[in-house]
Parts: structure tokens; sequence; C-alpha cells
């Protein structure tokens, strides 16, 4: 009779290319089947229930095992987003870096089924580094050349000088999609995308209509930027350009005799610049959790954003809080 489950009863994938950091590659067999290292002097470790076991499968109590050419330790370890400490065996690759491997059983698993994608064990590959004293979680590419980010910040801007005064701050929201490229462990360059709603407000009255006029600059654009960073902070600035998708003067919440009126829009074609080459961003940010850094910003208006005479120097100044995540 045939052996129920013997297709994919045992899991034979291996481990082999996986990069800790740039400079150390992790060159790994297979663990075993299914759970078990093979048997080496005695003993082998089971990645199911993170265990050292003899050859009788008896579980043995010991803090440090070689078996082959991995060494086994077993230590305190905080998983990411977690503040309580985990103990369990890890794979030393040196005095700062780890390994953890684990295998689980895919709820989904039918033995019955031939298909590369019916797997029956998942090995999970997770990364730990020591630092502060503490063994951490951390992503595959950490040390990686290159990360992708977000951002999701608050912004605050304002048009300085309008047709010889300022408009009030406009308050609204910057997005950006960026990705660093790592120079040194300290330093790095940083491009980003981002999308802005900036411009800013005055209060206005025009015999009997009364209401807020706001200057809008709907704008994309991209943003260079050097970064220097320390222990925890990193300061940052560069040269950040423009593109306006939709400029407009909108007088809203005008009011009649008490009545409320339609709000009026009027096109800036004439008096904005489509294009504003030049700003400078300075900044800096910390690390808040892992992963997500709060930054602080304020660009500086250089390049001219109207065509008035020279005495008006219509410019576009910002100031942004908010939250980056490094992918």
């Amino acid at each position: 009779m045939a052996q129920v489950g013997l297709n994919n009863a045992f899991d034979f994938r291996s481990i082999d290319n996986l990069y800790f950091d740039e400079s150390t590659k992790v060159e790994e067999e297979t663990l075993g089947s299914p759970f078990l290292t093979p048997l080496i002097d005695g003993y082998r470790y089971n990645s199911f229930l993170d265990i050292i076991v003899n050859s009788q499968n008896e579980i043995v109590t010991i803090s440090e095992l070689q078996l082959g050419k991995y060494n086994f330790v077993k230590k305190d370890y905080f998983v990411r987003w977690k503040k309580k400490a985990t103990t369990g065996y890890l794979i030393k690759i040196d005095e700062t870096s780890f390994l953890r491997v684990q295998k689980v059983i895919r709820e989904d698993y039918n033995p019955k089924l031939k298909n590369n994608s019916n797997k029956r064990y998942e090995e999970k590959i997770s990364y730990f580094k020591k630092e502060d004293g503490k063994i951490k979680q951390v992503k595959k590419n950490e040390n990686a050349k290159g990360n992708f980010f977000v951002h999701l910040n608050y912004i605050q801007s304002k048009l300085n000088n309008y047709l010889g005064g300022s408009l009030s701050n406009r308050n609204s929201v910057y997005y950006a999609f960026g990705r660093s490229f790592r120079l040194t462990p300290s330093n790095a360059l940083k491009s980003k995308f981002f999308f802005s709603k900036n411009g800013g407000f005055d209060w206005y009255t025009e015999d009997n209509y009364n209401g807020k006029k706001i200057i809008t600059l709907n704008t994309v654009g991209l943003e260079l930027l050097y970064e220097k960073s320390y222990k925890r902070f990193s300061f940052f600035s560069g040269i950040k350009s423009h593109y306006a998708l939709k400029r407009e003067e909108r007088r809203a919440s005008i009011r009649y005799y008490g009545f409320r009126l339609r709000d009026k829009y009027q096109s800036l074609n004439d008096e904005l610049k489509k294009f504003i080459p030049i700003s400078l961003p300075l900044g800096f940010s910390f690390d808040l959790i892992e992963d997500i850094d709060f930054e602080l910003i304020y660009n500086i208006g250089v390049s001219k954003l109207n065509a008035a005479p020279a005495e008006i120097n219509l410019t576009l100044n910002t100031f942004q809080a908010g939250l980056v995540y490094k992918i």
C-alpha cells in the first residue's frame, strides 16, 4: 500500500545565497528533514520546537552547541516591534550577527497534491544584530547599499512678499516616495519624488463681500539630499525642484448680506511660474520606533515665483513635520 503523504513529506529546500549584510555571505545547506539537522556527534537541532535533542530525540539542556559548521547558542533576543525578550536558539555568525531558522507547517497543506507551491514546511529565516548589549531582529537588507522609504508629513507653506506683502501660512499635506544610497555607514545620498499642496491665504473685504483668499499650488517635484547620520539622529540638506500641476486663486466663504455664495476661482497662469527650479531643504530626523523616523524640514525658497518687477520677490517657504517609514 502506498504511503500517504509521501510527496513533499520532507523539505529539502536550502537557504543558500542569503546575505546578512553586504560583506558576510551566509552559505547554508538544508537543515535537514523534516525539522531536524543531521545527527552530528549525537546531537541535532529541532527547528520546529526550538530544542536540541540527542540521538534518541530526548531534549538536552544546553546553551551552546557546534553542529557541523553552525554554532547554535541559546540567547535572549528581541523580535521586531516587541519590547519583551524571547529565549531561543540562534545561529551565531560572528560576535554581533545571528540567524534564526524556524520551520512551520502550513494549514492548507494537502499531501495528495503534486505541486511545487504545496510545501508542507515553510522555512523562516530571521536576522539579528547585537546592539547596546541586546540582540535585536533587523531586516535582511538592514545594511544594504540602498533602501526605499515613504513620507507622510504635515506641511505649512507661505508665499512671501506676494504683491508687496505676505500671505499667512497654509496648512496641508506632503507625500513622498524615495530611495537612499549609502556611501558609508554614516553618509548617504537620498532622492525622493513628492506631491504637496502649497501656497498661502489672506482675509479680504470687497464692498459687501468678505472671505478668505487662498493661493494654491499643487506641486510635484524631485528632492536630492545629502544625509549625515549619528547614533539616533540624522542631519540633511540638498536641493529641491517643484512643478506646479495646478495653480489658482480661490476666494472661499464669500458672503453677501449674510448669504454664503459659491467660491470664485481665478487662474494664476500669468502671475506665477509653473516650474520652481530651486529650493533649499534643511532638516533633521531621529528614530521614533523601529524603521520609523520623525522628521523636521524647513525649505527655503530661492527661485522667484512670479513675473512681476524685480522689487517684488515672491518665494515659497515651507515647514514640514511628519513620519518616514523605511521599507
